[in-house]
């Protein structure tokens, strides 16, 4: 009787544990649904990594190309209080490109560029662009939430955009955690 009891408890006790996550996590990952079909460069997933030392972030693309005209923008929230996000890191998608991370001014850039400690590149044969970014360079905040657009300007006469979660939403808060 004794066996069985505990060959039950065991289980039950380790879907509890599963079932009661945290409200924040230091990883994060989304899919996106193939939304953007008049691109290449549709955005197929997000994901974060929120270390100790930095923020590693992935979009993950159906197709990167070296002579993509296409743009990232990669916007970080650290102030749930204040409205719209405080950085955005802006790159572009093809050979040549450069990246910058800026604070923000709404949901766009500006021309205060952030001094700190970041790097960023499209990885095209893994159809992946990757930024890693210093917690120095958003004063260590504990939480991070971001949120990802991609722009193909396509043919000129109308810009393909795609939105990773939605459309200047967030994704949930991603709290600093021991890994980088």
């Amino acid at each position: 009787m004794r066996t069985r009891i505990s060959a039950a408890v065991v289980p039950a006790l380790a879907l509890g544990v599963l079932v009661a996550a945290p409200a924040h996590a230091e990883l994060y990952a989304i899919d996106d649904p193939a939304d953007a079909r008049a691109s290449l460069t549709d955005v197929y997933g997000l994901e974060a990594d929120h270390g100790s030392d930095a923020l590693l972030v992935k979009v993950r693309f159906n197709e990167l190309m070296r002579s993509s005209a296409a743009g990232v923008s990669v916007f970080v929230d650290t102030d749930r209080d204040a409205k719209g996000p405080e950085y955005v890191l802006s790159s572009g998608l093809g050979d040549g490109t450069d990246y910058v991370l800026t604070a923000a001014d709404g949901w766009r850039g500006s021309d205060e560029q952030v001094r700190c400690d970041y790097t960023a590149r499209p990885r095209w044969g893994r159809d992946v662009f990757r930024a890693r970014l210093s917690r120095g360079c958003f004063d260590g905040a504990g939480s991070v939430r971001l949120s990802v657009k991609m722009v193909d300007p396509v043919d000129g006469s109308h810009p393909v955009r795609d939105w990773v979660p939605r459309r200047k939403r967030w994704t949930l808060p991603i709290a600093s955690g021991l890994r980088a």
